[in-house]
């Protein structure tokens, strides 16, 4: 360090907030010689480059986690702007937007590019398993306005994009996707949903599944669709199907008087490469979970809804707008400790 140098760093240390400094001892000394306005002595300038180096490592701390708070943030307004834009259209228009993603690829089998975050909160329903299902949602499906499905083709790879962006890979003009033409009676073999192992209790319950597709996440009665809807009941079996809102969701939208303008990714630094979401080798756009039917244990039959409800709107590993609020609001809590 030459003489500019330590010029440099003694105007900026006469500057610096001590506050961040616990110790009131010193604290003090610093306050002490942050006040002298005659030159320092050899020992004196050694303890203002030590108090400079805490006062940094200070700030450090104290923004570590401030970039995670924003991405929280972020995401809890995205959801919440992104929740109204679609009741909108829903109200104005009497249907949803069409054309959104199912979360399985053309074969039936779980994405191979989706975050282990989703795998936590989802498993898969074998819809053509079950005799009659796939009639009975095409036109459930065809009443809520969803008449296409945006479909991965099977064991497509992300590198294979031409854009190198997996979630261009639903798009048709990414060339790797399919058009399930609901309209015309078609349907994916399997879909995406929430499970739930109280569905287990009443028998088959149509083969909807009780586990996530991560078999080490432990999930007990219906604790994981309670989470994002409290009328789903405990002691009832729902069926709760996700669907990614991806860009040709907010495209169908466009000719509108409520046109959605885009369909936002969401993104997670979390720092550990199994929880974070990374646009450029995840799917990350937000997913929406609607209610499609509760199973009547008495007569042993599904109760069908005559259109699909939507519940909520959730990050692709599956937090709501109260969990996406509270991770903000904790890592600020951080911040100011």
């Amino acid at each position: 360090m030459n003489i500019n140098q330590m010029k440099s760093a003694i105007a900026k240390f006469r500057k610096a907030d001590l506050s961040v400094i616990k110790d009131a001892k010193l604290r003090a000394k610093a306050q002490k010689l942050q006040g002298k306005e005659k030159g320092f002595t050899l020992l004196e300038l050694l303890v203002v480059i030590t108090l400079i180096a805490i006062l940094a490592t200070g700030a450090l701390v104290a923004y570590e986690n401030v970039g995670e708070s924003a991405e929280a943030a972020q995401a809890a307004n995205t959801i919440g702007t992104l929740d109204r834009a679609i009741r909108t259209y829903r109200a104005v228009e009497n249907v949803y937007p069409n054309q959104w993603d199912t979360l399985m690829d053309a074969a039936g089998d779980e994405l191979t590019f989706a975050a282990s975050g989703m795998k936590g909160f989802l498993g898969e329903w074998d819809v053509a398993g079950s005799a009659g299902l796939d009639a009975v949602l095409v036109e459930m499906f065809e009443e809520s306005g969803i008449e296409e499905l945006q479909e991965v083709l099977a064991a497509a790879e992300v590198d294979d994009s031409p854009t190198g962006a997996p979630n261009r890979m639903h798009n048709e003009s990414a060339g790797l996707s399919a058009e399930v033409e609901i309209e015309d009676g078609d349907f994916p073999v399997s879909l995406a949903v929430v499970p739930s192992p109280q569905c287990t209790t009443f028998g088959a319950a149509g083969g909807y599944p009780a586990a996530a597709f991560d078999p080490t996440v432990s999930i007990s009665n219906n604790e994981l669709q309670n989470a994002y809807g409290d009328a789903l009941e405990g002691d009832e079996c729902h069926a709760l199907i996700a669907l990614g809102f991806g860009g040709d969701a907010a495209a169908s939208t466009a000719f509108s008087n409520v046109a959605i303008a885009q369909s936002p990714s969401y993104i997670a630094t979390t720092g550990d490469g199994d929880t974070a979401i990374n646009p450029e080798i995840h799917y990350s756009r937000y997913i929406g979970l609607f209610h499609a039917g509760q199973y009547d244990d008495v007569d042993n039959e599904w109760e069908w809804n005559d259109q699909l409800r939507l519940i909520t709107i959730v990050s692709t590993d599956g937090k709501n707008i109260d969990q996406l609020v509270s991770e903000a609001n904790q890592s600020s809590a951080g911040d100011d400790d």
